[in-house]
């Protein structure tokens, strides 16, 4: 028999060739680890991914439907606005349509008042016995255009055409700016002419003439 051989060593040596042979055996698979790790890690994404598309396209789906069922109301919607623009602009454009009326309806007011202070003022020079061809010239800067206005103005103090309207709230602003830039213009008043102030007779108001 070997000296210090005993049953003690000789489990430990079958509990080791046991231990040996089942590394061995578990070599193979325990190197698959790395390779088996990296796949776990990939299909965990792809699945990620794959619930991640899933959830965004049912989002989509229902963004879309919902999108649908709005643009449904878009047609009868764009028909309520573009009657109330077309109602907007229509009512702009009698109003100034009527002031325009009533500056013309001044006009005549401007050019009776005119003739009556022309009549009356040559009259007087005329009683003064001086030329009365100068007053024409003097009335026709207090009338025509700014006098129209002046007199449409202490009719209808402060008049504006958008007032009352909420002008600060942007929309508005914008609704208001785009229909009053497709207002066509009103016509011009049409104010009388005014007598034309005759040339300066060279014999009283001309310059004298140097020998």
């Amino acid at each position: 028999m070997l000296t210090g051989y005993n049953e003690s060593l000789e489990e430990k040596l079958k509990l080791a060739e046991q231990a040996e042979s089942e590394v061995t055996r578990l070599q193979p698979l325990a190197s698959e680890a790395p390779q088996l790790r990296a796949e776990k890690v990939k299909l965990q994404k792809a699945a990620k991914r794959q619930r991640a598309k899933a959830t965004a396209m049912d989002q989509a789906t229902q963004a879309l439907t919902a999108a649908s069922e709005k643009q449904s109301r878009i047609p009868e919607l764009l028909g309520t606005a573009a009657r109330a623009v077309n109602d907007f602009y229509s009512t702009l454009r009698d109003v100034e349509a009527r002031r325009q009326d009533a500056m013309q309806s001044l006009a005549v007011v401007d050019r009776i008042e005119y003739d009556i202070e022309l009549e009356d003022g040559e009259a007087h020079e005329a009683s003064l016995d001086r030329d009365p061809r100068g007053v024409a010239y003097a009335l026709a800067a207090h009338h025509g255009d700014g006098r129209v206005k002046k007199l449409l103005e202490e009719l209808e103090p402060g008049f504006n055409l958008l007032g009352g309207c909420n002008m600060d709230d942007p929309l508005y602003r914008d609704v208001a700016n785009f229909v009053m830039a497709r207002v066509t213009p009103a016509a011009p008043v049409s104010v009388p002419k005014k007598k034309k102030a005759p040339d300066p007779d060279p014999k009283i108001e001309g310059p004298v003439q140097s020998s």
